[in-house]
């Protein structure tokens, strides 16, 4: 299991993945953000969720097993 933590900073999505810094994904590039988290192992419905939190709070966190 990875858990994941999403930071944005204007346009930029800091990923990190158990504490690490992993990369940087272009919130401006829906589909960029969306597929990093498909990719991840979240549903289309947990993303939508999980893309809201981002844009309200700036930062959203997940745990997966992928």
């Amino acid at each position: 299991m990875h858990h994941y933590r999403l930071v944005r900073d204007r346009s930029a999505v800091q990923v990190f993945v158990d504490g690490v810094p992993k990369v940087t994904v272009d919130a401006n590039q829906r589909n960029e953000l969306r597929n990093y988290m498909v990719s991840a192992g979240l549903t289309p419905d947990e993303v939508n969720h999980k893309v809201h939190e981002l844009y309200i709070t700036n930062t959203t966190e997940f745990t997966t097993g992928h």
